[in-house]
């Protein structure tokens, strides 16, 4: 089972995105640049170029050029300055289509939601983390049927995603079987539903008769996603 580990300056950038914008944009836009550059950086050197570069045009094609420079200069006070001064004011923006929380049952009080990742690597897990925080999120990633079985009754998820854009090493009946075991609390997630193996999971939960699970397009963006998750947390 592999944890997610990120760096402090990763969270220190989070925050900042969260001053300027809604929670929920703000993690959309971490989790997007993270996406773009594939992986977390693990350094001060790296999370600077991780700003500069990824994430500065991420918060320009996502919000505009002005939002850019305005993000651009609190994280490089932050970051090379260490100061904090002004970082919670908010910057307006005009989004036609803002990121908003639907609102689903279960929720949890004051506790990070549990999400299980079925996948052959950590990448998606650590993205994720990476994007919410410790404070809003517990992760694992799993990838093997007792692996799955363990981490459902360890972690008690509320989420279990199979990543299907790098697809686990379980056969897709196995899965669409464990899906089927799953606690009425628990939602399952297909991540990459257009991806080969999404698809013939798809077909393979359909047949074990699995109606209930979420399938979500790797190309129509990660908002929807995060929304589940972040609809599960009650600050």
């Amino acid at each position: 089972m592999l944890q997610a580990t990120v760096r402090q300056e990763v969270h220190i950038v989070r925050e900042v995105l969260e001053g300027a914008f809604s929670p929920e944009l703000a993690t959309q836009l971490m989790f997007e640049a993270l996406q773009a550059v594939g992986d977390v950086p693990t350094s001060a050197e790296s999370v600077l170029k991780f700003c500069r570069g990824p994430l500065a045009q991420i918060v320009e094609d996502v919000v505009g050029q002005d939002a850019r420079a305005a993000v651009l200069v609190r994280l490089e006070q932050v970051l090379v300055k260490g100061d904090m001064t002004g970082t919670d004011i908010p910057i307006d923006v005009d989004l036609e289509d803002e990121p908003s929380m639907t609102m689903v049952m279960p929720t949890v009080w004051r506790e990070p939601v549990s999400v299980l990742v079925v996948s052959s690597t950590g990448d998606f897990g650590q993205r994720l983390h990476a994007a919410l925080g410790a404070s809003r999120v517990t992760v694992a990633t799993v990838d093997g049927e007792m692996d799955v079985r363990k981490g459902v009754f360890q972690m008690s998820p509320l989420l279990v995603v199979v990543d299907a854009t790098a697809a686990p090493r379980m056969e897709r009946g196995a899965i669409a079987a464990a899906f089927r075991g799953l606690p009425d609390n628990v939602l399952p997630v297909v991540w990459g539903a257009e991806t080969e193996y999404g698809d013939g999971l798809a077909n393979a939960m359909r047949a074990a008769g699995v109606h209930a699970a979420i399938s979500l397009r790797y190309g129509e963006g990660i908002p929807a996603f995060l929304d589940l998750v972040l609809a599960r947390y009650q600050p």
